[in-house]
């Protein structure tokens, strides 16, 4: 589905950054219909696809735009943007990166902790993974990940996480 949008901020964000672009009521009606679970790969003119939700305010939904995303594409407040959103089929929501899923293949036990979280707090964790470029850092940050799990008996507690990231570095 394509439309064409304009960068929105919320009147009541204290954090302006936070750059939106509300979804036409129409468009969203369509869409959930084959995406249930909200989930959309988003185009933005026909140059940056990512994976991402469309979430709810009051009365209508958007795709919200980060910081990486509007620098990436000088995006600002008010500007016009042709937007393309289609279903999510990948099965995190997000891509996986191959280092992640080669640890999931050579850790068994931590790979089935890690599919017994709930859906979110897997893409946080594959989030956390794919944001570093270094094919090395993305193997270790994926096996601290997984033993954080089977050391805690399969429940996430992220600041304990950040805890073994820091343990890891040493």
């Amino acid at each position: 589905m394509k439309f064409n949008g304009q960068v929105c901020s919320f009147e009541d964000n204290a954090l302006y950054w936070e750059l939106h672009i509300p979804i036409p009521a129409a468009i969203f009606e369509e869409l959930i219909e084959e995406a249930k679970d909200k989930r959309v790969v988003c185009t933005l003119n026909e140059k940056f696809s990512f994976h991402c939700a469309m979430l709810p305010k009051g009365s209508f939904h958007y795709i919200l735009l980060n910081r990486e995303i509007s620098r990436k594409l000088n995006l600002h407040l008010n500007d016009d943007v042709e937007v393309e959103l289609i279903k999510d089929d990948s099965k995190y929501g997000m891509s996986l990166s191959e280092e992640m899923e080669e640890v999931f293949f050579s850790d068994p036990e931590g790979s089935d902790l890690f599919h017994k979280l709930t859906p979110g707090k897997q893409r946080s964790l594959i989030h956390i993974v794919n944001k570093y470029k270094s094919s090395q850092l993305r193997i270790e940050k994926s096996f601290v990940i997984l033993d954080h799990l089977k050391n805690r008996n399969g429940i996430l507690d992220f600041k304990c996480l950040n805890e073994d990231f820091k343990r890891f570095k040493k």
